[in-house]
């Protein structure tokens, strides 16, 4: 099976967030899992039975299960999980990544901080054949340093209201600022519209699927990412509920991110949806 094809299989079916109440002023925000490369292609299960999950958390369906000793191939890490695709049963799903040593190590993967996110009751849908997303403009906008002053054109005070005070914050904890990247932009004001029109609340969207997947479909490249959303009625309290919630902090704080999308769309239920997409390069 293609390795692309499995990875995007892979992710359709793992890379969901869940809702959650965080701060006085805000109704919901979430964080999506951080979905990052790694340097590494295959590895051997530790555990006596392991099972391999629909989803990165224990909440998600069993899909199938391994035995000790049977070798897998790694796509990428969600959080604390790893997406893997076993060969002889061709069985593809989330796996614990502290149950999996990595190949060509003496010791077992160490699995990192348990993520806060909350996994959803439901599975997520996956978008369907015929859902195809807005066409993406001729002209390609370059991202723009805002650290110097400069506003780029087509940006609101709301966006750059938001990404002073995320600079500021990452400012204050020693790591370099983000910069807008206009094609990302576009995404993150898709995604948040589209949440309203829909009326949903989650990085799943059953438009366009995982906001992994939205990058990816409007050509958006990526070594690391990652998206925050909000449901609130101001930008400061958006922010302030982030920062009270350790995962999204880790995202807004993440010094592997250099580029950042914002979207911000009038709610009749919120006040104002926020989606804040990341992205490294």
């Amino acid at each position: 099976m293609n390795k692309k094809i499995i990875l995007l299989i892979v992710l359709s079916l793992v890379l969901a967030g869940g809702t959650g109440m965080t701060g006085l002023q805000t109704r919901h925000a979430s964080a999506a899992p951080l979905f990052q490369k790694v340097n590494f292609t295959s590895g051997v299960v530790s555990a006596n039975s392991l099972n391999v999950r629909q989803g990165p958390g224990t909440n998600f369906p069993v899909v199938c299960k391994l035995k000790k000793g049977q070798t897998v191939n790694i796509f990428g890490k969600l959080g604390d999980w790893y997406a893997v695709y076993e060969p002889g049963s061709r069985c593809v799903g989330a796996v614990s990544s502290q149950y999996i040593k990595v190949q060509g190590t003496t010791q077992q993967a160490p699995a990192p901080a348990k993520t806060p996110v909350k996994a959803p009751a439901k599975t997520p849908q996956k978008p369907t054949a015929t859902q195809k997303p807005a066409p993406k403009p001729a002209v390609s906008l370059q991202p723009t340093d805002t650290t110097k002053g400069n506003t780029p054109s087509g940006v609101t005070q709301e966006d750059q209201a938001l990404l002073e005070l995320v600079n500021k914050a990452r400012a204050d904890a020693g790591v370099g600022p983000l910069q807008f990247d206009m094609e990302l932009m576009k995404v993150a004001r898709l995604k948040a519209k589209d949440m309203v029109d829909n009326n949903y609340f989650s990085h799943q969207s059953p438009t366009y699927g995982s906001p992994f997947d939205m990058m990816r479909q409007f050509g958006i490249s990526f070594k690391t990412a990652g998206e925050n959303i909000a449901g609130n009625s101001t930008v400061e309290g958006a922010f302030k509920a982030w920062m009270n919630s350790e995962g999204h902090r880790k995202n807004i704080l993440n010094g592997n991110f250099n580029y950042t999308g914002i979207g911000i769309v009038d709610s009749p239920r919120y006040g104002k949806m926020f989606a804040h997409m990341f992205i490294g390069k």
